[in-house]
């Protein structure tokens, strides 16, 4: 992946991440048989945040010349001390 300038990758969360982290250009396409497609719904998310395109097989082609002329945005890596507090909260842990 570091080698690479564009990775077109199924949507795992682990993927998907690994190639944001390293700042790649990202093409995600979802595995669409998976019951629950949370890959479908990763994969839209950050379509819709501007950090990725979202692809099927039938339009990767598409996407491709659609990934030429978008702006994506780079992800920043995100805080865990929101969930934190809200888990504390939701529990009735005192916070400091």
């Amino acid at each position: 992946m570091k080698a690479a300038a564009l990775i077109i990758s199924h949507a795992g969360s682990g993927s998907v991440f690994e190639a944001l982290r390293l700042r790649k250009l990202v093409i995600a396409v979802p595995n669409a048989i998976l019951m629950a497609n949370h890959q479908a719904e990763l994969a839209e998310h950050l379509a819709a945040m501007g950090h990725l395109v979202s692809a099927t097989p039938a339009t990767l082609v598409d996407a491709l010349r659609q990934l030429k002329a978008a702006k994506l945005v780079p992800y920043q890596k995100g805080s865990p001390q929101g969930i934190v507090a809200a888990i504390d909260k939701l529990m009735g842990f005192a916070t400091y």
